[in-house]
């Protein structure tokens, strides 16, 4: 992903000192014993404040088929909702697609703050560019409730003036087995806006016997220290870490042979036309 031009600050570092006030006035609110339905409005008012403020920052998008509204879903630190990127989420009406705008700025000092968190990837506090590469970059953008997997790059084409990422993988509660990717993710940095989106692709196959192959013999080891560990009846047996170690291991190995497997084949071709098309969206202004 190559560098983009650098966005100016200004109302952007206004938007985020509103932001910060709102939220250290909630938890204070917090503290003092403020009831949960008082707290709910306070946030839904300045939630309400603070979009009109991004609107500002983004201008018009004009997006056929998708609603907008507000991120994060909540100020209330500690909510699920809580911890996305400040922008607006677009939802496509058959709820396949997702997109997040942001103003540069304002997603550059998300990502620092994320990059702070315990156990973050490296990469999330290398700048945008380099947080593309990790996939709780995604995860944490627009995961959700899920975490995202990437199974492999998808090439797409960048427009002049932009710069734009795009991988295949699946959004999910549990590690990955042998399960076929389900979504396309993309992200666009281009005229000081960051666009990280989300759409489901349809591949049109249901297994690739190769690489089930190669789980299934990975697999067979997680499945061996696993009988060994419960046999022991011991909870600090090492073969649980093990056996936790070797599932993490069957999974990249299906995901390995998954990008092996897709050179040249169809399905690859309609997951990159379908980030194409999400990244088309992205553009939308």
């Amino acid at each position: 992903m190559a560098a983009a031009g650098q966005a100016g600050a200004g109302p952007a570092e206004d938007y985020i000192a509103a932001r910060d006030k709102a939220v250290a006035a909630l938890v204070a609110a917090e503290k003092a014993g403020t009831s949960p339905e008082v707290l709910e409005k306070r946030d839904a008012a300045d939630r309400k404040a603070l979009e009109q403020k991004m609107r500002a920052l983004i201008g018009p998008l004009r997006m056929k088929g998708f609603t907008a509204t507000f991120s994060p879903g909540t100020l209330l630190e500690g909510n699920i909702d809580s911890g996305g990127p400040d922008g607006l989420l677009f939802a496509h009406e058959d709820s396949s697609t997702y997109l997040l705008v942001s103003p540069e700025p304002v997603f550059a000092n998300w990502l620092a703050a994320r990059a702070k968190g315990e156990g973050a990837a490296p990469a999330l506090s290398r700048g945008i560019a380099a947080a593309t590469a990790s996939d709780d970059f995604y995860t944490l953008a627009i995961g959700s409730e899920a975490a995202f997997s990437r199974y492999m790059d998808l090439p797409v084409t960048a427009a002049e003036g932009e710069t734009v990422r795009a991988a295949i993988g699946l959004f999910s509660q549990d590690l990955p087995a042998n399960t076929l990717p389900e979504s396309v993710v993309v992200t666009r940095v281009a005229n000081g806006r960051v666009a990280v989106g989300t759409s489901a692709v349809e591949l049109g196959i249901t297994a690739l016997p190769a690489c089930d192959k190669a789980w299934k013999a990975a697999d067979a080891k997680t499945q061996a220290l696993r009988t060994a560990a419960e046999k022991s009846k011991n909870q600090d047996d090492p073969r649980w870490a093990q056996a936790n170690s070797a599932e993490v291991d069957a999974s990249l190995a299906f995901r390995a042979c998954f990008a092996k497997e897709a050179a040249g084949k169809p399905f690859l071709a309609a997951a990159v036309k379908r980030a194409e098309a999400l990244l088309a969206n992205a553009r939308s202004n």
